[in-house]
């Protein structure tokens, strides 16, 4: 069993021995979800300055779809709908609720103050930057000692025996 782990170790330290930069691109998607996140909450936060509120209702409820209520709501005569799920309390169909929107586009909407959304778009953004923090450190780590052990095996062979 200890021939298999020592074999699995030397693989392991022969693979990250001298890890290249290209093996960052393990941390794209989180780079990816970084981006959206920030471009997320950019969008809200212009959306939360200008929205507008109505009165809806809800119309209908999804529990094995993200627990989502279904509403509906019109403004200038113009029906619209949207589907959240609930942050807070969980409402009932034919409750009556508090429907946020953009003004300038009444099909963003939703049933939480968008100054919220741009403050709950952010939350995942510390723990993976966290991530992609830990993954150059650790290819860092590595190849400075990889750097060091080729370093001191070329002192070693330069110095004279005594």
């Amino acid at each position: 069993m200890t021939k298999i782990a020592d074999h699995m170790q030397e693989r392991f330290d022969r693979t990250w021995s001298h890890p290249s930069w290209w093996n960052l691109l393990v941390v794209l998607p989180w780079t990816l979800g970084v981006i959206l996140a920030i471009h997320g909450c950019t969008i809200d936060r212009m959306v939360a300055q200008r929205e507008k509120t109505t009165g809806g209702k809800i119309t209908a409820h999804e529990p094995a779809n993200h627990n989502r209520y279904g509403y509906s709501f019109s403004v200038n005569g113009k029906s619209y709908s949207g589907w959240e799920s609930p942050r807070k309390e969980e409402p009932r169909i034919g409750q009556s609720v508090t429907i946020f929107y953009d003004p300038v586009d009444p099909t963003r909407n939703a049933l939480t103050d968008f100054a919220d959304l741009e403050t709950e778009s952010l939350g995942p953004v510390p723990i993976l930057l966290l991530g992609i923090g830990t993954v150059a450190l650790f290819i860092r780590y590595r190849r400075r000692r990889s750097r060091a052990a080729i370093e001191g095996t070329s002192v070693k062979q330069q110095l004279p025996e005594a």
